[in-house]
């Protein structure tokens, strides 16, 4: 069971279908923008060493933190944004707007370890172009494109 919040629930399942296919367990995840928490939390199903999400909306990480609680996974959730991590992991999921990871595409860059994966969400296949731009910046590979319905999901690797 799992409260959603007002997040598209189409975004989130195109995470969790990057989430299935390249997270190792073991690893650590981080979640930015995690709205829910259910990306942190199938991570931890999926055996993760240490999951951690943020969010800027204080509302959002209560509802994170009791989904965590009704699925009994130990995550740690806080009001963050990327630019003020200094941890970096195996996994990063960013379920967020174009503009925005156009602006903090550095940020989520510099959260990944070497050969880290970063599954890029939410993104209407029209603004698709600006978030590749900012991926070609931080030159990041492009491994995967998935796309569902008018939205894409971008699989990246650093290194």
């Amino acid at each position: 069971g799992c409260a959603f919040g007002t997040g598209t629930h189409q975004t989130t399942q195109l995470c969790m279908k990057a989430l299935e296919k390249y997270f190792k367990n073991g690893q650590s995840m981080a979640d930015i923008g995690m709205g829910t928490g259910i990306l942190a939390i199938l991570a931890k199903k999926l055996g993760a060493s240490k999951v951690y999400g943020c969010d800027n909306d204080k509302t959002v990480i209560d509802v994170a933190k009791e989904n965590a609680e009704l699925n009994g996974e130990i995550c740690t959730f806080e009001l963050g944004t990327a630019d003020k991590i200094t941890k970096k992991y195996d996994f990063v999921c960013a379920n967020i707007l174009h503009n925005v990871l156009f602006d903090i595409m550095g940020d989520l860059k510099n959260i990944m370890k070497d050969n880290a994966i970063m599954s890029l969400s939410g993104i209407l296949q029209e603004k698709a172009p600006v978030v590749v731009e900012a991926i070609e910046r931080e030159n990041l590979k492009i491994i995967e494109e998935i796309q569902q319905d008018q939205w894409t999901s971008f699989v990246v690797k650093k290194g």
